[in-house]
C-alpha cells in the first residue's frame, strides 16, 4: 500500500494525505490551495493505477481541489481511461453543484 503525505502545516486536518490500494486512491484530510501543491507534484505516481478517487475522508476542499479534480478526470479520460470519485459528501457535492460540475460525479460523460 502507497502512502504519500503534505506536512506543509502542523495539525493532521490541515494537510492533505493519501494511500493507495488496489485501484483505488484514498484522500484524507484538508484539499486546499496551501496543501495541493505537493499532490499535484506526486499526481502521476499517485494516481498510477488508479480509477477511483474516495473522497470520503477530506474534511474541507475548496475550489482549488474542485479544478484539481476536473483536471485528474479530464487528463484520464485524453488517455482513454475512467476516473470515478467515491464517498462524495453533501458538501463536496453542493460545490460541485454550485460550479456546474455535476458531470464531474458522472463516470461517463466528460467535465465540460
Amino acid at each position: 500500500m502507497e502512502k504519500g503525505r503534505v506536512d506543509s502545516k502542523v495539525a493532521d486536518n490541515e494537510t492533505v494525505s493519501w494511500e493507495k490500494s488496489g485501484s483505488t486512491l484514498f484522500l484524507k484530510g484538508t484539499l486546499d490551495r496551501d496543501s495541493l501543491l505537493p499532490l499535484w507534484q506526486q499526481k502521476s505516481s499517485a494516481l498510477a493505477e488508479v480509477d477511483d478517487i474516495n473522497v470520503s475522508q477530506l474534511v474541507h476542499v475548496d475550489s482549488t481541489g474542485v479544478a484539481l479534480f476536473v483536471h485528474l478526470k479530464e487528463q484520464q479520460q485524453q488517455s482513454g481511461k475512467t476516473l470515478r470519485f467515491s464517498g462524495v459528501g453533501e458538501r463536496l457535492k453542493t460545490l460541485i453543484t454550485l460550479y456546474g460540475l455535476q458531470s464531474l460525479l458522472d463516470d461517463h460523460h466528460s467535465v465540460a
